[in-house]
């Protein structure tokens, strides 16, 4: 029995709202190999299209009714090297979502569900799931191989990311509460995003594997209620991959915005200042303190807003560097790299993150201009990364990867955000942005982590092609003149 209606009369359009946070974009100047279906036991989507044949057509009726596209949809501050898909399951005391998948070849995978705010009530990462059967978890240990079961389950109830006295059982996450002030009231039509980083594989930047099957089930499991068809691409936004490329992202990168409009913008100060993630309340305060020179950190502390929101990932915390034209028409970021997995000379397991990248943001549309994830970072003899934000046409000669920057555009917006991401941090790494109290300055926490935003004139930046010289004359040039 096919419960198609019951998860997606009326998801769609829930779905397509959610679709803030679901952009993505592959890996720059590659190619996402399809995984053969004779490579073990891993199921491509190529495969998986052929096993479909056309029930799904177009991805309709498909447990999963949304994904990410940055070429239809790019807003809620999404990163160019994931890949989200969107569900949302009428889970109660009474029933729980079983989530049949596969190990994707990729370095990060796993399962957010969310609240009506869309903030994140709970979520389970790829090493949390234990595999069915002898294969291992290739994200827990070494040599494990890509391609194995695993079973993961969504049941209705309390969140332990919510209340840690609240037990986890294994492989499962929960739909957690709605904060409402001191009140939880339980959050009954549960928005759920399965994510995929950095896929190795697969067509649609699933790791190679397909999609998971949802199949909604008695709360003891003892019986099954409903098996949804699956797709290798939902509906929304592009019609199962069906929809021809819009090209809007990069018309917008291809406008320069005219330097004769240096309008201020009130998500930034000056000089630029940054800040980690909260939630939306604290994002809002900080805003307000900026348009009227008033300290609100105080109020921000003493008023629960919940954690998180914009669909936000359980697994990363943010900082934000905000810049607007009036500050000048090339900004900088810089700060110390930390390792990531995967990366040359570093141990399994003892990386500092899973994943670190850098966006470029405008708040307002919330789109991104474009990423660098870690491994596309170019980093000084001091393992510092230093991040130039212009229009092309401002864009300084001496702004190259050879000479220890990463360039990203500022596009056609009088402000530019950027979104520095840390994912799953090393417990013994305690200048992860994870660890940064409200309230705490962020340099006291991550010293020479810690990112630190300039503005710089072209006339200086050209002075000196080392990246760490160049970022010490802005600051002093700033400092001096502002």
């Amino acid at each position: 029995m096919k419960l198609v209606q019951v998860f997606t009369t009326g998801l769609s359009l829930l779905a397509l709202a959610a679709l803030g946070a679901c952009s993505s974009e592959e890996v720059p100047g590659t190619e996402m190999a399809v995984v053969s279906p004779s490579s073990g036991n891993v199921l491509s989507n190529e495969s998986l299209m052929q096993a479909m044949g056309s029930e799904t057509p177009l991805g309709l009726g498909c447990g999963w009714v949304a994904a990410s596209d940055p070429d239809k949809a790019n807003i809620a501050f999404p990163d160019s090297e994931a890949k989200y898909w969107v569900a949302a399951a009428p889970v109660s005391p009474q029933t729980r979502l079983r989530i049949d998948g596969r190990y994707p070849d990729a370095r990060y995978f796993s399962y957010n569900a969310y609240d009506v705010a869309l903030r994140p009530t709970d979520a389970i990462a790829d090493f949390e799931l234990s595999p069915a059967g002898r294969a291992g978890n290739p994200f827990l240990r070494k040599g494990a191989k890509p391609g194995g079961q695993y079973t993961a389950y969504l049941e209705y109830g309390a969140s332990p990311t919510q209340n840690s006295e609240v037990p986890r059982k294994q492989n499962t996450f929960y739909t957690g509460e709605i904060g409402l002030g001191p009140l939880g009231v339980p959050n009954g039509l549960a928005l759920f995003i399965y994510r995929v980083y950095v896929s190795n594989a697969g067509e649609f930047m699933d790791g190679g594997v397909g999609l998971p099957t949802l199949t909604l089930e008695t709360a003891d499991g003892s019986r099954e209620l409903g098996t949804l068809p699956d797709c290798a691409e939902p509906t929304l936004p592009n019609g199962g991959g069906a929809l021809p490329v819009l090209g809007l992202n990069e018309l917008l990168l291809g406008l320069d915005y005219p330097n004769q409009l240096a309008l201020p913008f009130p998500t930034a100060t000056h000089p630029p200042g940054t800040a980690k993630f909260y939630s939306l309340g604290d994002t809002a305060l900080r805003i307000v303190g900026n348009v009227t020179g008033q300290g609100t950190s105080a109020v921000g502390e003493r008023v629960d807003s919940g954690s998180g929101g914009f669909l936000s990932n359980v697994h990363n915390a943010y900082t934000s560097t905000a810049f607007d034209r009036s500050g000048g028409s090339i900004a900088m970021v810089r700060a110390k790299a930390p390792t990531y997995r995967g990366q040359p000379g570093v141990e399994f397991k003892e990386e500092q993150l899973r994943y670190w990248s850098l966006c470029a943001n405008e708040f307002a549309t919330q789109r991104y201009t474009d990423c660098a994830a870690d491994y596309q970072v170019p980093l000084d003899d001091s393992g510092y990364f230093t991040v130039v934000i212009s229009d092309p046409a401002d864009r300084p000669a001496n702004a190259t990867a050879e000479n220890g920057f990463v360039w990203l555009p500022w596009g056609p917006y009088p402000d530019q955000v950027l979104l520095y991401r840390h994912m799953l941090h090393n417990p013994v790494f305690e200048q992860a942005i994870q660890n940064v109290q409200q309230g705490e300055p962020l340099q006291t926490v991550m010293g020479e982590f810690a990112p630190k935003g300039v503005y710089c004139r072209p006339e200086v930046f050209v002075q000196s092609n080392r990246s760490s010289e160049v970022f010490a004359l802005c600051e002093q040039d700033q400092n001096t003149n502002r």
